[in-house]
Formats: structure tokens, C-alpha cells, sequence
């Protein structure tokens, strides 16, 4: 179209960036950036809060914000999406910040503001923040919202409110299929594998189908609470009763199953009888299950597997390094590290985690 001398409009300027955010393509996005800024009249709205995306899934909330801050006609829009820019990128308390800034200058929250801001919440992982959002949420009318009441239930259960999960859960006066499997999945994640069972029954009484998603959590719930049998039901019903196909993730959440109840042999049986080629995941949960039991032989079988699918992932490396010092075997350690220099791999840093009080006033 530019080399037959027709000039995109905003529409179009609109449509060539959405197509660079979703292929990430910050470079031609940049290019895309410049041209707009040399051939276009006026940047209107939407085309800032197009660029506010692009830039935002290529991974640059910074740029983002230049176009944000440079956008004099703001919209909710363009306060949600620069948010989702913070949030999706790293940078939740930036987000918050921006969200109390968006309050002071009277900008009022949407529905779609108030997914994106409960999201952030469930990113920091808080449960006073938590609760914050979640009294903002009730003031500002969005109580209600099956949508909003879903994305609560989430964030209360990732920050360890299962309390108040629960609450919001038996308050809702309709449910859909996300609401229960957010639940379910609440209760999985904090070991009430009773209580998950006595949720999905209740779901089933309700008229609600699963599907693989739930049969996954199901799994998962019955794994962190030692529920062997009835998980291995839940993983035959698949196929038997339902007609699915197992993900690699039902796979290895059985392979999780059986190795947190100390059944590594049948775990290894089940492994080498998948019809899946098994994945790095479930080679390291038997691994760790191995070690855990003291069975060093078998586990440093399996780590030569995984470094023969990884061969560049220094965390096998010292998986297998540390097998061997467990039993005084420094001869077999001094090997490994040697390999490790030749193949030049490069051991990963360790991380950091920090600790940030902060207060929200609104």
C-alpha cells in the first residue's frame, strides 16, 4: 500500500501496529512508530493506546509510558491498557501507582479497569491488598459482576485467603464454569483436597460438565492432599467415562501424584508407559522424588535423560552434581562440574526476593 503511494490513516495505522503486537515485533513496531509520527496530522487516542499495547507485549512498559504520558486526551482506555502495560510486565506496584494516580485526576474504573487491576493484586500476592481491591471493588458497584467475583476468588486464593475466597464464592447468586474451577483450584493449591472434592461434586450437582482444565486441578488437589486412588480415578475417567485426551500436564501432575505418596517405582512404570514423550517437568519430579528417597542410582539415570533433552540447562547439571556429593562420591562431582566446563554452561544466578510494606489509601 506505501509503495502504491497510499498513505495509511489512523484506522490503518491502528491495524498495522495491533498486527506488530501481536507478533511482538518491536522493531517494525518502532519503524511503524516513526512513520506515524512523520505522515500523520494528529496521533488521536486510539492510535497512542495502540501504540501503549504494541509496545507493551514487546515487552517495553518504559515506552509504553512515554506514549502514555504524552497522550493529553486520556481515556479509560488508555489508563487500562498502560496498567496491563505494568502489570503484565513485572511491574505491579508500578501499576497501583498509575491506578491511584488515574483516581486523583477523577478518571472512574470500568469493569474491564477492575480486571486489570485485580490482576496486579494477584501478582504481588498480598492479601491486605487483597482485601483492599476487594472493598474498592464493593464500593464502586462491580460487587455484582460474575467476572469481577471470578477474578477475586483467584486473587484471594493466590494470596492465601482462602477465607475470603470462600466467602465471595458462597455470596454469588450465579456461577459459571470459571467460577467453580477458580474455586476448586483455590482449595487445591492450599492441600484441601476433601474440601476441592466436595466442591466438584457439589459442581456436578449444579449441571456443570468438566472438562480438562478441572480434571487437571482435580488431579492436582488430590496430589497435594495424599488422595492417590481417587486421583487415579479422576485420570482414568478421562479417557473411560469422558472421551478426552490427556494433556502432557495430566501426565505429569500423576507423575506428581505418585511420587509425593513415595510411589517412585510405579511413577517410573507409569512414565515409561505414557504415549507421550515425557517432558523435562515430569524427568525432574521423579528426580526429585528419587532424591528424596535416597535412591541416587535411579535418580542420576534419569538426570543423564534430561541433560540429553536440555544439554544447556545448568540446573540438571547441578541436580546431578549435588546426587553425587550426597553419598561422598566427589570423584563423580569433580566429572560433572568438568562437563559442565567444557560444554561451556554457564550456571544460573540465583534469585532475589525482597520484602516492601506499602499502604493503600483509598
Amino acid at each position: 500500500m506505501v509503495n502504491e503511494s497510499v498513505m495509511p490513516n489512523e484506522v490503518g495505522f491502528v491495524s498495522i501496529i495491533s498486527a506488530c503486537s501481536q507478533r511482538k515485533a518491536l522493531p517494525e513496531g518502532k519503524r511503524w512508530h516513526g512513520y506515524a509520527i512523520k505522515n500523520l496530522a494528529v496521533l488521536d487516542t486510539f492510535v497512542h493506546n495502540a501504540l501503549i499495547d504494541m509496545y507493551a507485549a514487546c515487552g517495553c512498559p518504559s515506552d509504553a509510558y512515554n506514549v502514555f504520558k504524552n497522550l493529553r486526551n486520556k481515556n479509560i482506555v488508555s489508563w487500562t491498557s498502560m496498567i496491563n502495560a505494568y502489570g503484565d510486565n513485572g511491574h505491579p506496584n508500578e501499576a497501583l501507582d498509575l491506578f491511584e494516580e488515574m483516581e486523583a485526576v477523577g478518571e472512574r474504573p470500568d469493569e474491564v479497569m477492575m480486571l486489570a487491576v485485580i490482576s496486579v493484586c494477584t501478582k504481588l500476592g498480598r492479601s491486605d491488598i487483597g482485601e483492599w481491591i476487594h472493598e474498592y471493588v464493593v464500593r464502586c458497584g462491580f460487587g455484582e459482576s460474575v467476572r469481577v467475583a471470578n477474578a477475586l476468588i483467584d486473587m484471594h486464593s493466590k494470596c492465601g485467603n482462602m477465607e475470603k475466597a470462600c466467602s465471595t464464592f458462597d455470596g454469588m447468586t450465579r456461577r459459571t464454569l470459571v467460577t467453580w474451577t477458580a474455586m476448586i483450584q483455590g482449595l487445591a493449591l492450599h492441600g484441601h483436597g476433601r474440601a476441592a472434592l466436595t466442591r466438584f461434586s457439589q459442581m456436578q450437582r449444579e449441571g456443570f460438565r468438566l472438562d480438562e482444565v478441572v480434571v487437571l486441578i482435580m488431579i492436582n488437589a488430590c496430589s497435594h492432599a495424599g488422595l492417590v486412588e481417587e486421583g487415579k480415578h479422576f485420570f482414568r475417567s478421562m479417557a473411560e467415562e469422558h472421551g478426552m485426551e490427556p494433556w502432557m500436564e495430566h501426565y505429569g501432575s500423576m507423575v506428581d501424584l505418585l511420587c509425593r505418596a513415595g510411589l517412585v517405582n510405579e511413577a517410573l512404570d507409569f512414565v515409561m508407559n505414557m504415549p507421550l514423550k515425557p517432558d523435562a517437568v515430569i524427568w525432574r519430579t521423579l528426580v526429585a522424588a528419587c532424591r528424596n528417597q535416597g535412591n541416587v542410582n535411579l535418580a542420576a539415570e534419569v538426570l543423564d535423560c534430561m541433560m540429553e533433552m536440555e544439554p544447556e540447562d545448568s540446573g540438571n547439571y547441578v541436580l546431578k552434581s549435588n546426587l553425587h556429593a550426597m553419598i561422598g562420591d566427589w570423584q563423580s562431582v569433580q566429572e560433572v562440574r568438568s562437563s559442565m566446563s567444557c560444554k561451556k554452561v554457564a550456571k544460573t544466578q540465583p534469585a532475589h526476593s525482597y520484602v516492601q510494606p506499602t499502604t493503600m489509601s483509598m
